[in-house]
């Protein structure tokens, strides 16, 4: 049956909504790094598969994720220590806690030890450029190198505190928060 008159209109009024509202979240959901460079990388190298087989991935182009772990200007650039993470769908580094290990950034941009500081989250582009050893406690520890295309530092994340409530149990039943009340306000 088809829809007329003054039906119509609030059908597309509806519909119009509902397109506003499906779209208002698509930029949130974007990933981090650019199509164009999603599309060179193809499939998703695994990270202990890159650690395992460094040379036979040089010169491939990688995307990962994690944590800042230093930030150290070089006269040539900067160098970002990171611990790895896996990324989520929108190249988000997930939970420091299933970590694969430790990687490095270069980069031959100059980047704010302020701002790429200690623990903040970082979804990189790029090449791998080698390994690199360093002491890690006191070890040698085998950093692969992944020379930045692209470099996408996330936000940081703000918790927020509720404010105190005396009575958190009774949001939706109010007449049982005070005790000797068996009556709602609204029947004194």
């Amino acid at each position: 049956m088809p829809i007329r008159g003054k039906h119509r209109s609030m059908y597309k009024l509806t519909l119009l909504f509902i397109l506003l509202f499906a779209c208002s979240g698509l930029p949130n959901c974007a990933p981090a790094l650019s199509r164009q460079f999603r599309q060179q990388v193809g499939l998703p190298v695994p990270f202990q598969e890159l650690l395992d087989e460094i040379e036979a991935h040089q010169g491939e182009r990688v995307i990962l994720g994690g944590y800042i772990l230093e930030t150290v200007n070089e006269p040539n650039g900067s160098l970002l220590t990171m611990l790895q993470a896996p990324l989520d769908a929108q190249n988000k580094p997930g939970s420091r806690d299933l970590s694969e290990g430790r990687f490095l950034i270069q980069t031959v941009n100059f980047l704010d030890p302020e701002i790429y500081s200690k623990g903040r989250k970082v979804t990189v582009g790029g090449k791998v450029a080698g390994i690199r050893p360093q002491p890690l406690g006191n070890r040698l520890y085998r950093y692969p190198v992944i020379e930045a295309e692209e470099l996408h530092l996330w936000p940081k994340e703000t918790s927020y505190a509720r404010p105190y409530d005396p009575y958190p149990h009774c949001w939706h039943y109010p007449w049982h928060c005070y005790p000797y009340s068996p009556y709602p306000w609204w029947a004194w």
